[in-house]
């Protein structure tokens, strides 16, 4: 008989929020004190499959588990939760943001990026900020626009994390903001496809980062920080990415956040061609399944950054 002080209860928000759990699931017999398997690990979580599991009065996971757990588990935030402020913040610098990136030649870009940049930072070390707070407003439908907002937020708070000091944080969110300005010198119809890219259309959207780069040091911005991480972002820790092919250290520290945050951002927001993956997931496939892409020292300051 399995005893049940060798199990640990199960939160059962992580079913709402993610199509796939990597621990075996049990609930618990009050008749015959006996637990039982009612998920196993890995499974694709339908609808109904979803509900049936939410039904059980509670739901344990072995205590074997309960580190891994524990490392990568966040608690979803409710939307009526988020304080207004935050709202009103996240609403209107989108507007402005628009201005930035339908005018990418502008001369008046930098002074923007650096306003936008440093209103999110004086919020984000706002002693009541919360990290969680921010995930459930940024992980809806996927524009560049928002994208390289949510990336700039996502790395602010990172490097806040990591201790940062202010002025590297400006440069950090400014480098994050305009990580895929180079996009604006890409094809529409390839931007905005709704699908996989084909071949050809994936060589012309790797020059993005190099498009990028031009366009900042034609906005004279001069700060090297801030030019590697728009043109590096897309390295990966083992050599497999571009432009460059950088490996490990080789990467600039502001691309591998940069790079990071990208990646969770692109990866958890709802698209036209494909539904959101869950918060826990995404941290789960970044840490384990593109392991070879990311710097695992980042990625850790990243998982315990959500958790708060």
């Amino acid at each position: 008989m399995q005893d049940i002080e060798n199990y640990f209860i199960f939160s059962k928000q992580l079913i709402e929020s993610n199509n796939n759990i990597i621990f075996d699931l049990y609930s618990y017999d009050t008749d015959t004190k006996a637990l039982f398997i009612i998920y196993e690990k890995g499974m694709e979580l339908s609808v109904s499959e979803k509900n049936t599991l939410m039904s059980y009065e509670s739901i344990y996971v072995h205590s074997t588990n309960e580190t891994y757990y524990n490392e990568f588990y966040q608690y979803p935030v409710d939307e009526k939760m988020i304080p207004r402020d935050m709202k009103d913040f996240y609403q209107n610098i989108t507007k402005n943001i628009n201005t930035l990136f339908n005018n990418p030649d502008s001369l008046s870009n930098v002074k923007i990026a650096k306003e936008i940049v440093t209103n999110m930072l004086d919020i984000i070390i706002k002693d009541d900020f919360t990290v969680a707070s921010f995930v459930t407003i940024l992980t809806y439908d996927y524009y560049t626009h928002t994208h390289s907002l949510n990336v700039s937020v996502y790395a602010l708070c990172l490097g806040k994390h990591m201790g940062m000091k202010k002025d590297d944080l400006v440069n950090l969110g400014t480098s994050a903001l305009l990580h895929d300005l180079g996009k604006s010198k890409i094809s529409n119809v390839i931007i905005n496809k709704n699908g996989p890219l084909t071949n050809s259309e994936f060589i012309e959207i790797k020059k993005h980062p190099y498009y990028g780069w031009l366009l900042a040091k034609k906005l004279g911005i001069v700060n090297q920080d801030v030019l590697d991480g728009i043109h590096y972002h897309h390295e990966k820790i083992d050599g497999s990415g571009y432009p460059k092919g950088l490996k490990k250290n080789e990467i600039p520290l502001f691309a591998r956040i940069i790079g990071i945050c990208d990646a969770f951002d692109a990866i958890t927001t709802k698209r036209s061609y494909k539904d959101s993956v869950g918060t826990f997931d995404t941290l789960i496939m970044m840490k384990k399944e593109m392991s070879n892409s990311f710097d695992s020292n980042i990625i850790n300051n990243f998982i315990k950054m959500l958790r708060g």
